[in-house]
């Protein structure tokens, strides 16, 4: 099975979507989808990690990402792996990329600094 669907689109984990109105920011912003793809597509929410253009430089679990062609990112931005959130599939906007492999191992090893997560916690 894959991850959510919204409408006939899944979701795949690693894929930057926009995100309408989130618990962090009024206006849409990006998100990455980091919910793992064999999760039932029977659940209308997704979890995602946040992205933002200001710098945290305190914050050793933000991740920055260069935009580019396939990311779909306009600037520079953060994903701010310390505040995964969820959300319903229909307060996505839409798809604008994905995140190359290496940013999104980034972004996993950082949800797992965030989260706690060692290596014993996976077995």
């Amino acid at each position: 099975m894959l991850t959510a669907r919204r409408g006939n689109c899944l979701m795949m984990r690693g894929e930057v979507w926009t995100v309408r109105d989130d618990a962090y920011a009024s206006k849409s912003r990006p998100a990455i989808v980091v919910q793992a793809n064999d999760i039932s597509s029977e659940f209308q929410s997704v979890v995602l990690v946040g992205m933002t253009t200001v710098p945290a430089p305190g914050v050793s679990v933000r991740v920055k990402v260069e935009p580019t062609e396939r990311n779909g990112l306009k600037v520079t931005s953060y994903a701010m792996a310390e505040k995964p959130f969820t959300v319903k599939v229909e307060r996505l906007g839409s798809r604008i990329g994905e995140l190359a492999g290496s940013d999104l191992s980034s972004v996993s090893r950082a949800l797992a600094r965030a989260l706690a997560l060692t290596p014993e916690d996976l077995t």
